[in-house]
């Protein structure tokens, strides 16, 4: 009989370890398929048209011509270039905007730290295209600042270098996206023991050497995390430099758009849609590599 009990004991035991087993899968099973069947399922068929699939009537024809066009056109790797270039100086902008701000809201706000963090969610629930055509009437040759200038005696004609280039798509890009920026590191900035900066400075640590010692190894993660929300995203934006940017801010999410909507060129625009994924990608395992900085020796 006691046997028989073991025996019937382990069989539960077994069935509960199981069940324990299965139970996150059980839980995520529903998320995965629709993450499946919204995110990877259209971007098998992104790939399909970049390789020759027809939507609608037409016969498949399977070649990677699309991706030799993009691949070898001249025009899409200066296109490619400026891509980079005002990305990474607005990415670097909102770092450094963005690592003193979330510091100080982590560590110096006391009671404003809460409003703070509530204006720039609020700051971000403004319609990105009014903030873009904020920007154009403030800086464009009949906007405030011309208008005030004007109005003093400094200048007696508009100034046109104001709008329609790359600096100014870096400047809107960075105010678009700050909020994206800060509140990744001004979480990962609130899980540091401040006791660490007080014994650094009782050490006789300056500020300097804290914040290249405690301060960015440990709010490496926060880092990662806004390279992923922000700057990978900055390549696909379109509605930025398409209003503010002009010819010398053009970018590949315009490219996109000019492929698909204005050409009718969905073979030619899916195979750029596929090589900006696979960049962010690699800009995902730097960002990732570059997050482990805090496990490195300091």
């Amino acid at each position: 009989m006691t046997a028989v009990h073991e025996i019937a004991t382990a069989v539960e035991a077994g069935t509960k370890r199981r069940r324990r087993t299965w139970l996150p899968f059980g839980y995520l099973s529903v998320p995965m398929t629709v993450l499946v069947l919204l995110v990877f399922v259209p971007t098998i068929i992104l790939f399909l048209i970049s390789l020759g699939m027809k939507v609608g009537r037409g016969q498949n024809v399977w070649s990677l011509d699309a991706y030799a066009s993009i691949l070898t056109d001249p025009l899409y790797h200066k296109v490619a270039l400026t891509t980079v270039f005002i990305a990474t100086c607005a990415m670097i902008v909102q770092l450094v905007i963005g690592v003193p701000l979330a510091y100080v809201m982590a560590f110096k706000s006391g009671r404003l730290e809460v409003p703070l963090l509530l204006g720039l969610v609020l700051l971000d629930q403004l319609n990105p295209v009014i903030r873009v055509y904020a920007w154009r009437m403030l800086l464009g040759r009949n906007g405030i600042i011309n208008g005030f200038l004007q109005a003093i005696g400094v200048i007696n004609n508009p100034i046109d270098w104001l709008l329609f280039n790359e600096v100014t798509v870096v400047i809107v890009l960075s105010t678009s996206w700050i909020t994206y920026t800060v509140i990744p590191l001004y979480a990962a900035m609130k899980a540091i023991d401040t006791r660490l900066f007080q014994a650094a400075a009782d050490l006789g640590a300056g500020w300097l050497v804290m914040t290249r010692r405690i301060l960015l190894p440990l709010a490496a993660p926060g880092i990662f995390m806004a390279v992923l929300l922000v700057y990978i995203p900055l390549f696909t934006d379109f509605a930025t430099p398409t209003l503010v940017g002009g010819t010398s801010g053009y970018m590949l999410g315009q490219a996109v758009n000019d492929l698909i909507l204005e050409q009718g060129d969905l073979a030619r625009g899916a195979a750029l849609s596929n090589l900006m994924l696979l960049a962010a990608g690699v800009v995902a395992a730097i960002a990732f590599r570059l997050a482990k900085i805090n496990k490195l020796e300091a």
